[in-house]
């Protein structure tokens, strides 16, 4: 797990410069360029701020993210009941990271923010099934955001995946809700196979990155 500290970016206000004299005066100068070196150090802080610590890379800009999986097969107890996905394992986190229950995806800063996902969906036996897949935001559902999947026979698979941009305020927290009209569809988690270089990953039940896009409007 790879964990990168939070930070603060400071602001810096564009400096109200001196009026200059009629004739030459080195006290005004001294002041002038006060002002001036002030001001610029506030960039310089910010610069510093916004950039990683990687001496390989020291423009690279650090925003709040998270990649998150589950490794383990989710099923639905019952037909046609809401239930939401979780994830037990934490890929990257910078200000993103899986909460209590561990459905819950939160966020420590305001801003609108990027949920990425992928599903592996599975269906053991019988005909056609129905799945519906939609966020949550603080326990509430998005209006106007579901989406249905159909899947049939025997073994069938399908991988969702698609994305929700949404404002989240600071400690909100983000959930994947899926329901299914036949509880022989599963989140299915695979193990890998194969010798290396040939060698297939396993595959979560689920996949979900999570970036910053900007301040809320």
């Amino acid at each position: 797990m790879i964990v990168i500290s939070e930070y603060e970016l400071s602001r810096a206000a564009a400096p109200n410069l001196p009026l200059a004299p009629l004739v030459y005066d080195s006290r005004y100068q001294e002041q002038f360029n006060n002002v001036l070196r002030l001001y610029f150090n506030q960039l310089d802080k910010i610069l510093q701020q916004m950039s990683t610590s990687d001496d390989v890379d020291p423009a690279s800009i650090n925003f709040p993210c998270g990649g998150f999986q589950d490794n383990t097969t989710q099923t639905a107890a019952s037909v046609n009941v809401a239930y939401p996905i979780t994830f037990n394992t934490t890929d990257f986190s910078n200000g993103v990271s899986i909460g209590t229950p561990t459905s819950r995806i939160v966020v420590d800063k305001e801003g609108l923010y990027n949920f990425q996902f992928s599903a592996q969906l599975d269906k053991t036996s019988g005909a056609t099934a129905n799945i519906w897949i939609w966020p949550r935001v603080d326990g509430v559902n998005i209006p106007d955001s579901a989406s249905k999947v159909s899947i049939q026979g025997t073994s069938a698979e399908s991988v969702p995946a698609w994305n929700f941009i949404l404002p989240m305020n600071a400690g909100s927290y983000f959930q994947l809700m899926w329901l299914t009209d036949d509880t022989n569809v599963v989140l299915k988690h695979e193990a890998g196979f194969g010798t290396a270089p040939n060698d297939v990953p396993e595959i979560p039940s689920v996949i979900l990155t999570v970036t910053y896009v900007s301040r809320l409007p």
